[in-house]
């Protein structure tokens, strides 16, 4: 997994399971990338555009930042929204708080990554699943 993140925030990136960070302040960051992706998530405003050509014909792109680029080689592309809410939010952050709030994530290796994604999507999964890229 490659990542964009600032400067200051590398080794904290690397140390969650990114192999390579690129600093996105550099405006030729998408060049230092060796790309054929599988799939890109945007995160940061105005990378989208830069990120498609790193993507494999037929990958997939989803952006957060409702900057998705138009479909191209078989990619799909397509913002993500949610909607915010704030009340569950505090419920969240109060429990985060208090340590009371129950997660039970899945960890998996890379290559369990397709089935568990499949579980998620048909609603089969039965709590968070988080993928690792390395051990």
């Amino acid at each position: 997994m490659t990542a964009t993140a600032s400067a200051a925030a590398a080794e904290r990136v690397l140390g969650l399971g990114a192999m390579e960070v690129v600093d996105y302040h550099d405006p030729n960051w998408s060049a230092k990338v060796r790309g054929g992706f599988d799939a890109a998530l945007i995160i940061a405003t105005s990378t989208a555009d830069a990120a498609l050509p790193l993507v494999r014909d037929g990958g997939r792109l989803c952006s957060l930042t409702s900057d998705a680029p138009p479909e191209e080689r078989g990619i799909m592309s397509w913002d993500l929204y949610v909607e915010p809410n704030a009340a569950q939010l505090v419920q969240l952050a109060e429990q985060a708080a208090a340590g009371t709030l129950k997660l039970a994530p899945e960890p998996l290796p890379l290559n369990e990554g397709p089935a568990a994604f499949a579980r998620v999507v048909t609603g089969r999964a039965g709590g968070k699943k988080i993928v690792l890229t390395r051990a």
